[in-house]
């Protein structure tokens, strides 16, 4: 893929994504399936991305409980804006 098409697709991503922050409230503290949906995202690329060490930071309280911080969420995914 052309990099000018991936830049452009992320940043149609990171403002989707504000526009949802504003339009949605999210839990303070969300397991994966709630951050995947609040990213629009596919659980699956949070494994993927957590396997990677790539993502959104999370809280890991146990092999099975993962929970992401919605603040820090969006703090994430603002600081992969490109202008």
């Amino acid at each position: 893929m052309n990099l000018s098409i991936e830049i452009r697709a992320l940043r149609d991503e990171v403002k989707a994504l504000s526009e949802r922050i504003e339009g949605v409230s999210a839990p303070k503290l969300m397991n994966t399936a709630q951050c995947a949906a609040f990213l629009g995202k596919s659980p699956d690329i949070l494994y993927e991305w957590r396997r990677d060490r790539k993502g959104p930071p999370y809280l890991h309280l146990s092999s099975r409980s993962i929970l992401y911080d919605r603040d820090s969420v969006i703090e994430w995914a603002q600081s992969h804006e490109v202008k």
